[in-house]
């Protein structure tokens, strides 16, 4: 009927006019409030906008945050050899369109992330000389190839400065560089962090880097250094700067630590650093100012030299990695802790060979009481005797002991164990978890069974 036409056409109208009023009102919004949410978006996303309107056509050009991140082409491109090629063509050209396009003064943070290697060197060094002129303050260059593996470092583009920067400019800019998947040699990792006067973060995961790792003397101004599965080198050595935080998780190497007076974190777990290898002398010269220790035990083969053990008297968290085989006493281990009188904070990380339960008396380790040990945290606990061992020590000794997390994640290696036994043997390590300990608890502690 007319009468209903007309109240269908008025009711279209209002959901027009709605659509139409919320898209005015998108449209008057500042720049700034525009640029913000187009930051939040892939940049090939943001680039398209473009096409939106006249309104929109240059606005990604204000965004200070360049982040080309192709990965989502990976599960595509794993077993396509050909669809790999062209994915690769594709990248470089959008990445090289977009800041051949770009006119803003500066970029605040320059992130690649994509299949490429060294026969891409000729790109790959034209987006750092861009993301350099442009002041960049965050720069990550994440190279692993499809399958994220670290590729053959013959294959491997290498990192070298800009001849502008290599003749001795400075990048006064870079606070916080990234790196992934790349070869990196020693003379040009002193040459970035000498000519960065402002660099504070240096990470670099799966770098082949040779000869060396050296790094010290005045001019360094890095506060964060984690190293993860590089290799290429047998030593590092660093000497002389403010360092506040160094992780090293790899290969066998010598380690060098002197004269770094703000050094309050350091990881050393999950390599074969190990204990045989002297690592307590490495690290003496630093014992005095840790805050945060942790340090992997799985590679002892002998016991622990217990006259080997520093005193760390300002260490407030400490992390341990042993290697749980069979159902072998650990209370050996807490020997280190005892060393950290203000200690808090206590994890325990199980790394089973073969988690055998075998039918014995609980051993009780020398008392020695922990005045400030709060937090107590076992990852691996399958419910065997040396399990329950490291617990009851802690339960018996820490006077101000306030939690318990027991993590059942399997963190086997070697033997016979793969990924759905672990999974399988989950339950049962958390009913013996439950039952071992519920009944020794003190009043006022909590127990988590993840």
């Amino acid at each position: 009927t007319p009468m209903t036409n007309t109240r269908r056409r008025s009711a279209q109208s209002k959901v027009d006019n709605g659509r139409l009023n919320l898209t005015d009102f998108i449209s008057k919004m500042p720049d700034d409030i525009l640029v913000m949410i187009l930051s939040l978006m892939p940049i090939k996303y943001a680039v398209v906008t473009s096409r939106l309107s006249t309104r929109w056509r240059h606005l990604w050009r204000n965004l200070i945050q360049l982040n080309f991140d192709g990965t989502e082409s990976f599960d595509k491109m794993a077993d396509n050899d050909i669809f790999s090629d062209l994915e690769r063509l594709m990248f470089i050209k959008q990445v090289s369109n977009v800041i051949n396009s770009y006119n803003h003064p500066r970029v605040c943070d320059f992130r690649i992330r994509f299949d490429l290697d060294g026969c891409d060197t000729q790109q790959i060094n034209e987006w750092i000389q861009f993301a350099l002129d442009k002041k960049v303050e965050r720069l990550e260059l994440d190279l692993l190839d499809k399958n994220y593996d670290i590729r053959d470092p013959d294959e491997s583009f290498e990192f070298r400065l800009p001849l502008a920067y290599d003749m001795g400019g400075q990048m006064l800019s870079l606070k916080k560089l990234f790196l992934t998947g790349i070869n990196l040699n020693g003379p040009n990792l002193f040459m970035i962090l000498t000519n960065s006067p402002h660099l504070e973060k240096l990470y670099m995961f799966g770098v082949h880097v040779f000869p060396c790792v050296y790094v010290g003397g005045q001019g360094i101004n890095l506060k964060y250094f984690k190293l993860v599965s590089c290799s290429g080198f047998e030593s590092i050595t660093l000497y002389g700067f403010d360092l506040v935080s160094f992780i090293y998780y790899g290969p066998e190497i010598e380690l060098h630590l002197t004269d770094l007076p703000k050094l309050r974190e350091l990881d050393v777990g999950e390599v074969s650093v190990g204990l045989e290898k002297n690592v307590f002398s490495q690290i003496s010269s630093c014992a005095l100012y840790l805050q945060d220790l942790a340090l992997d035990l799985r590679s002892t083969k002998e016991g622990l030299d217990v006259n080997a053990i520093l005193k760390f008297p300002n260490v407030k968290t400490l992390r341990l990695g042993m290697k749980a085989e069979e159902d072998d006493c650990l209370l050996q281990f807490t020997l280190i802790p005892q060393a950290c009188p203000i200690l808090e904070n206590f994890s325990i990380s199980l790394h089973w060979f073969s988690p055998m339960k075998r039918r014995r008396k609980v051993r009780r380790f020398a008392a020695h009481v922990h005045k400030h040990l709060k937090f107590l945290e076992i990852i691996g606990y399958y419910g065997r005797i040396s399990d329950l061992e490291l617990a009851v020590y802690v339960i018996d000794n820490a006077a101000a002991l306030k939690k318990i997390v027991i993590d059942p994640s399997c963190h086997a290696f070697g033997g016979r164990l793969s990924i759905q036994d672990c999974l399988k043997k989950q339950p049962a390590a958390r009913s013996s978890a439950k039952c071992q300990l519920t009944p020794l608890l003190p009043p006022g502690v909590d127990l988590a069974i993840l």
